[in-house]
């Protein structure tokens, strides 16, 4: 049990015992208010319906007030969680429960670190696709046409300024011409079993439209429940920022009613890098990029806030770094 503890203080009540029960969702406490009057129950309830509580009224029907004990009106009440003493105190109960879910979305394959990232090998290369092969093939993707009209576009570019000049060889501009230009891609990756280029099919499928793949990502959900009076987890630091790995499960490992469960823990420390491309790495990191918070209010006044915590090369221009 967690939380602050509030006076109750209503006279004539009589608290019945507690039934604890349990099951695979959850813990629920259980236990009766009984009353010769009907007034000092639905204070009490008005009370503790604000802390998460549900309740049934039985014996109405009898009247607002009742002469005999036969005749008491009595109220049945549910918490969420466990507690131990119910006729002089009750619990603000605090709750954490985390889920680590999936976005599915698509990205251009431009994006995918798989074919540009240079910390990706793979048994076609790596990456795939070098700076001359990615600068053309985007052009393609972006303007259509062919590939020699990407190839006019883009070294008319290198002359005009726009663009970055690709150099023989290996390196974060790799792939171009010994004179400074861009050129067909693949001329540079090694044949497949067929005598094409992983580039070359590439070429190929954009030629077709399909410049895009599936990019499911991971989403890390934290749902608090209080209530409103409770100042917990309503801290905004460090939203809209993105954390590393570390930052994040040190952030959610501990500190919490109940913390980031162990076998998300080990999920979460075991998800491989991303790496961008080489000439873009200085402008993206990976991580975890924290949501602003969202805080509904449920039927029964608790409050249920929630922060999402997005796995992603995110640009280190438009997002800072916790």
């Amino acid at each position: 049990m967690a939380g602050n503890l509030l006076g109750i203080g209503y006279k004539g009540i009589t608290f019945g015992p507690i039934e604890v029960l349990y099951g695979p969702k959850g813990v629920t406490t259980r236990y009766t208010a009984q009353c010769l009057t009907i007034q000092p129950l639905i204070n009490y309830y008005n009370l503790i319906v604000q802390f998460g509580a549900s309740g049934v009224f039985k014996g109405l029907d009898l009247g607002v007030d009742a002469a005999t004990s036969a005749e008491e009106k009595t109220l049945t009440i549910e918490f969420p969680g466990v507690f131990t003493s119910i006729s002089n105190i009750i619990s603000i109960l605090y709750f954490d429960q985390w889920e680590l879910i999936t976005n599915e979305n698509n990205d251009t394959i431009f994006d995918n670190q798989f074919i540009v990232g240079s910390n990706s090998p793979n048994s076609l290369g790596n990456p795939i696709l070098n700076y001359n092969d990615k600068v053309v093939l985007s052009r393609l993707a972006r303007d259509g046409g062919t590939i020699a009209d990407a190839i006019t576009n883009c070294n008319a570019d290198i002359t005009a300024g726009n663009l970055v000049a690709p150099v023989a060889g290996v390196g974060p501009y790799g792939g171009g011409t010994a004179g400074g230009q861009f050129q067909a891609p693949g001329l540079s990756s090694p044949l497949d079993g067929y005598g094409g280029t992983a580039p070359g099919q590439l070429g190929l499928e954009i030629l077709k439209g399909q410049t895009e793949y599936e990019k499911p990502s991971y989403v890390l959900r934290h749902t608090s429940y209080c209530n409103a009076q409770s100042i917990y987890n309503s801290s905004i630091q460090n939203t809209n920022c993105i954390y590393t790995p570390s930052q994040l499960l040190t952030e959610v490992g501990s500190g919490w009613t109940y913390n980031l469960p162990p076998r998300l823990y080990s999920k979460i420390a075991q998800i491989p890098f991303q790496y961008a491309a080489q000439t873009e790495q200085p402008y993206y990191q990976w991580g975890w990029l924290k949501k602003i918070t969202r805080e509904p209010v449920l039927a029964n006044f608790m409050v249920e806030v929630n922060t999402e915590y997005v796995l992603d090369l995110w640009s280190t221009l438009r997002y800072a770094t916790r």
